[in-house]
């Protein structure tokens, strides 16, 4: 069963702009990590993510705006999230646009529901364009800076693991000298105890 990793690694950066395109927070922040370490330009895998998420909610946006019976549609406007994101989008139109990537449960089916309302297709196209800009360079960020943790959080533990070797061995030492001494210190009252006899 192949991973994101692996699948990441074998199709570098078309893995992320496909992945991008039907959901893609997961993949765009391991891409992130390994961008980190040196398997991807972070620079190429934002613009990456954002040519698939802003591509996908674009086809969306138009599936919902011109075929609207299409079954897939019918479907999710039965939907109770769909019935709340076409209440949010009536009240809130731009934040709406600006937001719903973040928002669980309501990414996929936002861009049909934008289709479907009274927004224009060009003040979508310019909103959605940079609300994908910015979710690219946030999940990209997020990725890289976890990447930049763990190294350090690895780094860390081999400290650690220097620290508590060294004490482990240092109280082993401490153990050894005081059964000696103690040791010692029988023998040397045995051998007084004899004398006095």
């Amino acid at each position: 069963m192949p991973t994101f990793e692996s699948v990441l690694t074998d199709f570098g950066l078309l893995a992320v702009v496909i992945g991008t395109f039907f959901e893609g927070e997961t993949i765009v922040i391991i891409a992130g990590f390994l961008a980190h370490e040196g398997y991807f330009n972070p620079y190429l895998l934002c613009l990456s993510a954002f040519i698939g998420s802003f591509s996908g909610d674009q086809l969306w946006f138009y599936v919902g705006r011109r075929h609207s019976d299409l079954k897939i549609v019918r479907k999710m406007s039965t939907l109770e999230t769909f019935g709340k994101a076409i209440r949010l989008i009536e009240r809130h139109p731009i934040k709406f646009i600006m937001t719903f990537r973040f928002v669980y449960g309501v990414r996929n089916i936002a861009p049909v529901a934008l289709g479907l309302s009274s927004i224009s297709a060009l003040k979508y196209l310019v909103f959605n364009a940079i609300a994908a800009f910015l979710w690219a360079v946030s999940f990209t960020v997020i990725g890289y800076l976890f990447g930049q943790a763990a190294e350090a959080f690895i780094g860390e533990i081999a400290g650690a693991q220097q620290k508590i070797l060294g004490a482990v061995v240092a109280g082993f030492a401490i153990y050894v000298l005081f059964k000696f001494a103690s040791k010692y210190r029988a023998k040397r009252s045995a051998a007084g105890n004899a004398s006095d006899d």
